[in-house]
């Protein structure tokens, strides 16, 4: 399915000025209350670097056209900003900004199609903003397991953290439940408490390297299945930093005895196609974090077509679970919610 034409041709206009805009916008908020210039250090740098991510988001969802990437955005940066005390109105009129700015920057159609998208991300402001629902709140073995793991990182710990898993493991617990009633959920709360301004960056960082080192532990475990004669290469691609989701997935496959290629995190295209073209996979698996890297994604799906003979390709990741059908829009093949589903789906394409 082809790209939104109109949205696109507005997206390309918005991403050529940018930082101009976002530095208008934020020199019109501070005109209306200079007083908090004064009262936060680097707010106005701050507010020039929020306001590219509105923009980018926008571009996004107007590209795709697909509104729901923007007022998602919106409603998840609502809930950061409660958690630091930051009332919606602050949103609400930085965005009302950004909508009279566009009104002007763009012309017609362009500028009723962006205030259209924008309006509908005030409307979120305006209702009440849902908190992000706890990840592990059941009663079960793994349910507790997840959540002495959790406690055990937050402190600090992670000796007791390995040892909580490795002892599951040797009492028969299979690593694809490890992987993802723990390791999964576990993650996904601790991304919920760095959201809700419960936990810092730092500590949600060192939970996630603690999780990867942790992983990489049970790897002669994982790599000492008997090879079916398929063949994987995974990528996040360019400009995307979070690999643990893809690593997963990955690692899943490689289980189920396919050879596997995983490039990581920030994978430029040039260096996908060319393993591609060298491995000859039966799946190339795609991850996107954010909507942000939803065009890096078309345009490596778009390049490994035009190469010539490609896998099937396959993608994932928060911007495809939220969004029905959004795998369609950037010329996948498939998608999957998560780990299972991929190889799910990957072994229906290869029976």
């Amino acid at each position: 399915m082809p790209l939104n034409a109109e949205g696109l041709a507005v997206s390309r206009i918005l991403q050529e000025s940018r930082e101009a805009i976002a530095k208008r916008v934020t020199n019109l908020y501070f005109e209306a209350r200079p007083q908090l210039e004064q009262r936060w250090k680097g707010a106005r740098r701050k507010c020039t670097e929020d306001n590219c991510y509105h923009l980018d988001h926008l571009c996004a969802a107007l590209s795709f056209g697909q509104p729901a990437l923007f007022t998602e955005y919106i409603a998840w940066t609502a809930a950061l900003l409660a958690g630091l005390n930051i009332d919606g109105e602050a949103l609400a009129f930085n965005l009302g900004l950004l909508r009279n700015t566009l009104d002007l920057e763009l012309e017609g159609a362009g500028a009723a199609l962006a205030s259209k998208y924008l309006d509908m991300g005030l409307r979120i402001i305006e209702g009440v903003v849902p908190k992000p629902p706890e990840y592990i709140d059941g009663i079960g073995a793994l349910d507790v397991l997840a959540r002495g793991y959790l406690e055990a990182l937050l402190q600090g710990d992670r000796q007791s953290a390995r040892h909580l898993i490795f002892a599951e493991v040797d009492r028969g617990t299979s690593i694809k439940d490890i992987y993802l009633l723990v390791f999964q959920r576990v993650l996904r709360e601790v991304g919920r408490l760095w959201h809700s301004n419960r936990i810092g960056v730092g500590q949600e960082h060192y939970c996630t390297a603690c999780t990867q080192f942790i992983m990489s532990q049970l790897y002669p475990r994982i790599f000492s299945n008997e090879k079916k004669g398929r063949r994987l290469v995974s990528a996040c691609v360019g400009g995307d930093l979070h690999e643990i989701g893809m690593r997963m997935v990955t690692d899943f496959f490689e289980m189920e005895g396919w050879d596997t290629f995983y490039l990581g995190a920030n994978t430029p295209t040039s260096g996908t196609l060319q393993l591609v073209a060298q491995r000859k996979p039966h799946v190339l698996a795609i991850s996107a974090t954010m909507p942000i890297h939803l065009q890096a994604v078309a345009d490596l799906i778009a390049a490994s077509r035009a190469a010539g003979n490609p896998p099937r390709i396959l993608v994932g990741g928060a911007p495809f679970n939220s969004v029905p059908g959004l795998w369609e829009d950037v010329g996948a093949d498939g998608y999957a919610r998560d780990a299972a589903e991929a190889i799910t789906v990957a072994g229906e394409w290869c029976a």
